[in-house]
């Protein structure tokens, strides 16, 4: 059966935070079931995915979080019939969602069935390792995220589930997990380093002021961008990670090139200039950015890696580079 281009369909996580009975039911009163796709695990998204695509649908919807928007991403064909994509902020952190959502899931929907908007935001990817995403990082964001995924797996079915899902979780996680694990590195006088080597065209350092950000220094293909201590190494061409935090303010100013961002600041530090942080205005002597096109990452040791907010385990190296290809995402804003 092959679907009219300008249907669309939404694909269904219903392990996302915010999916639950009733939103499935408001989806069902507005879409078809014939073109709700639910997706119980893994496997189930990637075989519904293969059937919209070969179905033809213009526009697929991802009904859960950054992680259910990148699988999406990846199933995606590379070809000119590739189908429009949604995102229904029903997530756990949704980053992608703030660049084109109203924050309202349902309305966004409601909306779309109808008026069919044709408003479009062409979203640059990364890719690394065969994946392509847009936003990730290597240090402590990363150790945050797996002590929360852990504290998640152990209490996440008890009484502290209300707790663990939302951002106080993450806090609860970061003092009780990550801090610890974090003041012991520093009794032991032990630092992460890594150099970064630029592998593509030629990069620059964003040197920042009151007004934003300007071109710096370049650095020449080949030369080193970036080698000395840190806390985390983040990169992307969206602006945001979890619950609105604009971590990559520059991401997105330059269409040929993701922002890198090296922070070598305390986390004590961090912390107290956590209001300008999240609002992407934080400025600091050992916060260095960069705008580049492809990079690779040596670390002095293995570090947890966080792509799109999924815990990835461990890399002593990496490479992250502009992909090929773009995502075309519905706006609603």
């Amino acid at each position: 059966m092959t679907i009219a281009p300008d249907q669309f369909a939404v694909l269904v996580n219903p392990n996302a935070r915010r999916v639950d009975e009733d939103v499935q039911q408001r989806i069902a009163d507005l879409v078809d079931p014939e073109h709700v796709y639910v997706s119980q695990h893994e496997d189930d998204a990637s075989r519904l995915l293969d059937e919209i695509v070969e179905k033809g649908y213009g526009t697929v919807f991802a009904a859960g979080g950054d992680g259910t928007v990148t699988t999406v991403i990846n199933q995606l064909p590379d070809d000119e019939d590739t189908p429009r994509l949604g995102i229904l902020k029903l997530g756990t952190g949704n980053a992608m969602a703030e660049i084109v959502s109203s924050g309202k899931p349902m309305v966004d929907l409601r909306s779309y069935t109808s008026n069919f908007p044709t408003d479009d935001y062409q979203l640059p990817l990364l890719e690394c390792e065969g994946t392509r995403f847009a936003f990730a990082g290597l240090g402590i964001d990363a150790f945050i995220l797996n002590d929360y995924r852990d504290l998640k797996d152990r209490y996440g079915s008890g009484p502290l589930k209300p707790l663990l899902q939302n951002v106080a979780g993450y806090f609860f996680a970061t003092f009780t997990k990550t801090v610890p694990r974090l003041v012991m590195r520093w009794l032991r006088r032990k630092k992460i380093t890594v150099k970064v080597i630029n592998l593509g065209k030629e990069a620059y350092r964003v040197e920042t002021d009151k007004k934003g950000g300007r071109e710096a220094e370049r650095i020449a293909p080949g030369d080193v961008i970036y080698e000395g201590s840190i806390q985390t190494v983040l990169f992307g061409t969206c602006p945001y990670f979890g619950y609105a935090m604009k971590t990559l303010p520059f991401a997105g100013v330059d269409p040929e090139r993701f922002h890198l961002r090296v922070c070598d600041v305390s986390f004590a530090g961090l912390l107290w200039s956590l209001r300008s942080l999240w609002r992407g205005t934080m400025r600091h002597k050992r916060m260095h950015d960069f705008q580049a096109d492809r990079v690779l990452l040596q670390f002095s040791e293995p570090v947890p890696y966080q792509l799109a907010g999924e815990a990835m385990g461990y890399r002593k190296e990496v490479t992250v580079g502009f992909s090929k290809r773009s995502v075309d995402l519905v706006r609603f804003i």
